[in-house]
């Protein structure tokens, strides 16, 4: 008797997950990457621990099936929801190796080695273990709990840099118990609280709560440098549909809440903020019209950034939260860039660069001049790649020494 299709699909299913799971178990050799290193190996131990899961359950719905004790449709159902699960240990297995083969290459490998540094300084901060970076094409679904952050390809450089932070805060969230509960918490009185009774779920209200929470850490560890970056370079704020845009503004709103929690003397204010909100409201009065048609039943959804940011600095270390004392330290190599500016010259790499200076220092210095020198984009970037690299290599602690590749971003990098 020949083989049932669902039989044929779990057979196939049990081949590609014991394909994953052996890929996860491999000597992987790299020219120039150490796949030894502690994120790495955390990162293949859950695609590992995933797909040996996921081949556990099919087993199980294996001998169901054999021994006729489960109903056609329920080994349908059973099956379908461990595809699913499957299809997420395929996509981060495909992502791992990919991500180091593209790494290995060099494609301007300094900027992802100052993503990584990036990430080691926040988690360090929150006393958490750092995730893994990889370079990435696609945009990565909006809630992702797994220990990857993403580069976008083809937009790395210094400028967009800060943005890993979201990928890592959804992890600490996740990762740390008391912050984990207030998304929980907060996701289901967000749910409760919605008005007009649109038909929206929990879950979806949660992975909202989730992305606006990232966000909030992010600017609660890496200041208005994150700002910058997220509201002048990724935000889609020209989208073209109302739902599109109130995540935007909703996303907008929580970092720049969260700047203003955290300046608790007004110098981020004064010296970039106000700047940076100025900026964004114009573009927004300037929108050409979008499609009232498509209502984001989410778009009522709010969190009063003051509580979160309360919230945050309950939930993790004292000192994980960035400060007007750690602006105004960054604000002297900035101030000393523009007077250097407006003599003619060309920035030089500040000479006081010590061992417990960090690589948001150097981009909020950076992203401070660049702010009131547009123009100063492509050169910045280049001083703002000297000094992350003079800070990594001044404390010790990171990445091997300056990458000389050939490979360099166009433009602005």
């Amino acid at each position: 008797m020949p083989p049932s299709i669902l039989e044929e699909r779990i057979a196939s299913l049990r081949r590609n997950l014991k394909r994953a799971n052996a890929a996860s178990e491999q000597q992987l050799e790299f020219a120039h990457i150490t796949v030894e290193e502690e994120p790495w190996i955390r990162a293949f131990n859950e695609i590992r621990r995933n797909s040996a899961t996921d081949l556990k359950m099919l087993e199980a719905l294996v001998a169901k099936v054999d021994g006729g004790n489960i109903d056609p449709s329920q080994a349908w159902q059973s099956y379908s929801e461990i595809e699913c699960l499957s299809e997420e240990v395929f996509r981060e297995c495909l992502e791992v190796l990919g991500g180091l083969v593209f790494r290995d290459m060099r494609l301007d490998e300094q900027i992802c080695l100052f993503a990584d540094e990036l990430i080691k300084e926040c988690a360090k901060s929150v006393g958490k273990m750092p995730t893994i970076v990889i370079p990435s094409p696609d945009r990565v679904p909006p809630v992702d709990m797994r220990r990857i952050a993403h580069i976008r390809f083809p937009e790395w450089d210094v400028w967009t840099l800060p943005l890993v932070a979201h990928e890592y805060g959804r992890v600490a969230i996740v990762e740390t118990e008391q912050a984990n509960e207030f998304a929980t918490e907060t996701a289901h009185e967000a749910y409760l609280g919605l008005a007009g009774g649109r038909a929206v779920t929990p879950e979806a209200v949660e992975q909202r709560v989730r992305v606006l929470l990232a966000d909030a850490f992010a600017a609660f560890t890496n200041g208005p440098a994150y700002a910058c970056a997220l509201m002048l370079l990724r935000l889609d704020m020209v989208a073209p549909s109302l739902a599109s845009r109130e995540l935007v503004r909703q996303r907008a709103d929580m970092v720049r809440g969260v700047i203003d929690a955290l300046d608790t003397q007004g110098l981020i204010k004064a010296q970039i903020h106000q700047e940076l909100a100025n900026c964004w409201e114009q573009a927004i009065e300037s929108l050409p019209p979008a499609d009232p048609e498509e209502v984001d039943p989410l778009g009522t959804l709010a969190l009063e950034p003051a509580d979160v940011f309360a919230a945050l600095k309950q939930a993790f270390y004292p000192g994980a939260a960035y400060t007007p004392a750690h602006w105004s330290n960054a604000m002297r190599w900035g101030s000393d860039w523009l007077a250097q500016l407006d003599r003619g010259e060309r920035p030089a790499r500040p000479g006081d660069v010590l061992k417990t200076h960090r690589l948001r220092d150097a981009l909020h210095a950076s992203w401070y001049v660049r702010i009131q020198r547009p123009e100063w984009v492509t050169e910045g970037a280049g001083v703002t790649r000297e000094l992350c690299q003079k800070i990594i290599d001044g404390r010790g602690w990171g990445g091997p020494g300056p990458v000389r590749g050939e490979s360099r971003p166009p433009g602005g990098g």
